[in-house]
C-alpha cells in the first residue's frame, strides 16, 4: 500500500525505540515505522513524541515561553532530545527505560535525577522563572 501511486502517507503516532516492560525493554514503534518509510521511500508523519510539532503543541496550550518550560522524561532521545530540539528545559530521571549508557550519547539533559520524586526540589533550587501556573 506504501509503494501505491500517489504515494499514501505513514503516519506514526511517535518515534519510541523501545519500551519498558516487567521483564525489560521491549522495541518500540519506531524501527518498525523506519523499516516501512526505508523500503516504500517515503518520510513519515511524526505526531508525537520527538517530533517538534508535538512539543510545540505543549507549549501553545501552556502559553508560556519554551525556555520556561521544563520536560522530565526518561528516554534521552524522545524526551530530552526532542524537547531540547523545541527550546526546552529538560530532566531526566533514572527510572523506567533509562540506561545508564544515555549518558554517552552526547545528548545532555538541564539535569539527570534519580528519579521523578526528586524533581520538586532540583526545581525550587534551579529554576529561578514561575511560570503563569506555578506555585
Amino acid at each position: 500500500m506504501l509503494m501505491a501511486e500517489p504515494k499514501p502517507r505513514l503516519i506514526a503516532l511517535g518515534m519510541p525505540r523501545y519500551w519498558q516492560a516487567d521483564d525489560g525493554l521491549r522495541q518500540d514503534v519506531a524501527p518498525f515505522v523506519t523499516a516501512l518509510a526505508y523500503a516504500a521511500e517515503v518520510e513519515p508523519l511524526v505526531l508525537g513524541k520527538p517530533a517538534r510539532s508535538f512539543y510545540q503543541a505543549g507549549i501553545d496550550i501552556l502559553a508560556e515561553p519554551a525556555e520556561q518550560i521544563v520536560m522530565v522524561g526518561d528516554d534521552i532521545r524522545a524526551d530530552v532530545e526532542g524537547a531540547q530540539q523545541a527550546g526546552l528545559k529538560t530532566v531526566l530521571v533514572r527510572t523506567g527505560k533509562f540506561r545508564q549508557g544515555d549518558l554517552e550519547l552526547g545528548i545532555k539533559a538541564d539535569a539527570v535525577l534519580d528519579s521523578v520524586a526528586d524533581f520538586p526540589v532540583w526545581y525550587e533550587e534551579n529554576i529561578s522563572f514561575k511560570c503563569k501556573g506555578a506555585r
